[in-house]
């Protein structure tokens, strides 16, 4: 495990250093809603090319959602090249309460247990955070742009 990298410290009060970029949290959460979005149309086109009078969705929605907070963790993680984990887990606690609110409340879907769905997902938006930071093109990126940086 020498390779992985959980935190990635940087010095305070450095040009340029910034905690918590929200830009990667919205490049997660582009990516988790595209990849709902995408298996929602095939969903709908499956329903709408066969001919079965009864569809059980159920449980690929849910797998759908949970896997789209990992694919966004994934995606703040590699944004933002630092601390993966809280890009991630931010991302991940959004898409969660977006998804609540928008199935639960405009919808009107039942949700089982609306805390514990969200939690779910932070908690896998973590999971993909840190991978999204520990990717290799991301490593490549983020240590050429370290040390360009400091060559003055």
């Amino acid at each position: 495990m020498g390779k992985l990298t959980f935190v990635q410290w940087q010095k305070h009060d450095v040009k340029g250093d910034r905690p918590f970029k929200k830009g990667a949290v919205g490049a997660g959460l582009v990516r988790a809603l595209s990849v709902t979005l995408a298996v929602f149309l095939m969903m709908g086109f499956v329903v709408t090319v066969t001919n079965l009078p009864v569809y059980n969705f159920s449980q690929a929605i849910l797998l759908t959602i949970l896997v789209s907070a990992v694919v966004g963790g994934v995606g703040a993680g590699a944004a933002a090249g630092i601390r993966g984990w809280q890009h991630g887990g931010m991302t991940g606690l959004v898409y969660g309460m977006l998804f609540v609110v928008v199935a639960g409340a405009l919808l009107g879907l039942p949700v089982v247990d609306p805390v514990l769905m969200t939690l779910a997902m932070a908690v896998l938006g973590t999971v993909g955070g840190i991978v999204g930071v520990n990717l290799a093109a991301v490593r490549k990126r983020t240590v050429s742009r370290r040390y360009l940086g400091s060559c003055k």
